[in-house]
């Protein structure tokens, strides 16, 4: 059996050391990776996250922005 996973580049190396410890398992990275998605270009596929994401950058240029006071 082959099972793939898509595992985050920043869990990665975790993800091989601790697959790589277990007998049973055969962990070889993928030999093709797929390009990340921006996270702008996963809004504007959307129709409305891309409606959404324009609104707020025209805000933006206009100077309608609200200053949110930073959590501890």
């Amino acid at each position: 059996m082959k099972i793939t996973l898509e595992i985050p580049d920043n869990k990665a190396a975790f993800m091989m050391e601790l697959l790589q410890s277990l007998p049973f398992v055969k962990a070889t990275p993928a030999r093709t990776k797929s390009k990340p998605q921006d996270e702008t270009e996963y809004l504007l596929s959307n129709p409305a996250n891309a409606r959404e994401l324009l609104e707020s950058i025209e805000q933006i240029r206009q100077g309608q922005t609200v200053q949110m006071k930073e959590l501890d």
